[in-house]
């Protein structure tokens, strides 16, 4: 229960936090706690540019701290972000008590999905437009390349292997602009 504490307290300050998962080779996120359901948090990321950088939803069982020790918490983030007029982005709507939930309210809300299988592959990010969710178990996603080119054939990807969520971001935002809406699949 310490963990879901420490996150609302960082949704309740509105002060960013470092928050570390207990997956090996996964990434620390750097951001503003703006959602927690039963099963999902959401996070609005600051790059290391110290710009809001989309959005990154994790599993609530793999948040091992969040804390405000660290780069993100040091006040100057925040201070920094405030000064420069940094506008978030609208906080989507996101279903985060369930990952079938999520998957289909962030893939209405963005063009663009980042799909994490950690546990799987720490290294592997799947990128393309999310098409739905089959039986609430497979998230059909028609994937572009990281040049940008469309895939022709939609992928399914088992919803019990995601561990992380990326939505919006300087990335994915790129992609969408270069790739263009998806063919159809």
């Amino acid at each position: 229960m310490g963990i879901r504490k420490d996150l609302r307290r960082a949704l309740g300050a509105g002060r960013p936090v470092r928050v570390r998962r207990g997956i090996k080779g996964a990434d620390r996120i750097d951001g503003y706690v703006v959602g927690i359901g039963r099963r999902w948090v959401l996070l609005h990321e600051i790059s290391s540019a110290i710009r809001f950088d989309g959005y990154a939803a994790v599993r609530l069982r793999d948040v091992v701290s969040a804390s405000d020790a660290g780069w993100a918490g040091s006040g100057f983030v925040h201070r920094a972000l405030k000064t420069a007029g940094e506008p978030p982005r609208p906080l989507p709507e996101a279903d985060l008590d369930s990952t079938t939930g999520l998957a289909e309210t962030l893939g209405r809300g963005f063009p663009l999905l980042g799909l994490h299988v950690e546990e799987v592959d720490p290294d592997v990010m799947y990128v393309g437009h999310a098409r739905g969710v089959i039986r609430k178990k497979r998230l059909l996603l028609q994937e572009i390349s990281s040049k940008a080119h469309w895939e022709t054939a939609c992928v399914r990807h088992r919803l019990a292997d995601t561990t992380r969520i990326d939505a919006g971001g300087g990335y994915l935002d790129a992609l969408h602009r270069v790739g263009g809406a998806p063919p159809a699949c």
